[in-house]
């Protein structure tokens, strides 16, 4: 279906959380601050500034999810339409995504480049796959050989026996996408999630999902490859690292450096900000997924005002967070406060390697 692209051939792109209904503790989405202005700056910045050609729009309220794809829309970027809802019943998952579909074909009818996800780690986020609850148990459950702070397992998932649970709902998801839908349909998976891939158009790997740090390009490639058999376009869905020393080496882990079980959260003592090692980390994986033949990449994420940041470093949230613009809040400890984005040093060098990758696009 498609022939290996290098990544300078590929979608160029960053994923943009509209509000997803975590269990982040403050408030029911993740984003408590929705306002267009907002939304239409964001966008702008990921257009004009990050020199994306694609982008990630995600979330739970589809009015939101509409709103940043109209502008998304606008400023001729590729979306890529992902509804997500986590720890609802399956039925309800298929009727949310049947309703993002009908909005997918309504922006495609309107002249959008629109490609639909049907979601992202459904075994860990929809229940009845795999066992644990809520989905924070079954991501503990995932992962239960890691050393974790916050999270604590209490059994072991067998990918292999979920499978077929997990391809039966992503048969159900395509079905009712592709009756409302009409265009390139996908999904976001876990490298661990054993998915059926004929049922989609093209393969999205969230690769911070890895259990285990890979010190060498090499083992990247040979962690990708075996996608290929599909013979599908190989897109990296979603990957990234967090903003401080040996957040790589940490794996998936790299979020797992607060104590929340202290008001207000702190980050864990031996932790130190360092936002020149998330960009390296950021160059370093465009070469390797270009080495690796994927069509295209999307770090992970713009913006995520759950972690804000914070000149204290035991506040400052936002060294635990994958994010490539500080998230600084008018008061630290309200959710709903108003806030800036400061770009940061991984803004900046992906800004750069996309205008580069851009300019040798247009070149050939």
């Amino acid at each position: 279906m498609s022939e290996r692209e290098p990544a300078g051939a590929a979608l160029r792109g960053v994923a943009y959380d509209t509000g997803t209904n975590f269990m982040t503790g403050q408030g029911d989405l993740s984003r408590v601050v929705w306002s267009e202005r907002h939304m239409t700056e964001e966008i702008s910045l990921i257009a004009d500034q990050l020199n994306c050609n694609s982008v990630t729009v995600y979330g739970s309220d589809h009015g939101r999810l509409e709103a940043a794809s109209r502008a998304a829309a606008e400023r001729d970027l590729r979306v890529r339409l992902q509804p997500r809802l986590a720890d609802r019943p399956q039925a309800d998952v298929i009727d949310h995504l049947a309703e993002a579909a009908r909005l997918a074909e309504t922006l495609r009818d309107d002249g959008a480049d629109v490609e639909l996800t049907v979601g992202a780690v459904h075994l860990i986020f929809t229940p009845g796959i795999a066992p644990g609850e809520p989905y924070h148990q079954r991501m503990a459950n995932a992962y239960a050989d890691l050393d974790h702070y916050l999270l604590e397992p209490d059994g072991r998932i067998d990918f292999h026996e979920a499978a077929p649970r997990l391809n039966d709902f992503l048969g159900r998801a395509a079905a009712t996408a592709r009756d409302l839908f009409h265009g390139p349909l996908s999904y976001s998976a876990a490298m661990f999630e054993e998915v059926d891939w004929t049922l989609f158009d093209s393969i999205g790997l969230m690769y911070q999902y890895l259990p285990a740090y890979l010190p060498t390009a090499a083992e990247h490639v040979a962690e990708i490859a075996p996608y290929h058999k599909w013979g599908k376009p190989v897109d990296i869905a979603e990957f990234g690292t967090a903003t401080y020393r040996g957040a790589e080496e940490m794996a998936f882990r790299f979020y797992d450096i607060v104590d929340r079980y202290v008001d207000p959260p702190v980050v864990l003592d031996r932790y130190t900000r360092d936002e020149s090692a998330q960009a390296a980390y950021h160059l370093k994986m465009f070469g390797v997924f270009e080495q690796a033949g994927v069509r295209g990449v999307t770090v992970s994420e713009l913006v995520h005002p759950t972690h804000p940041h914070s000149e204290d470093p035991r506040l400052d949230l936002d060294t635990a967070s994958m994010c490539v613009v500080k998230t600084v809040r008018d008061d630290f400890a309200d959710p709903a406060s108003d806030y800036r984005l400061e770009p940061k040093e991984s803004f900046h060098a992906i800004a750069d390697h996309y205008a580069h990758v851009g300019f040798q696009e247009a070149l050939r």
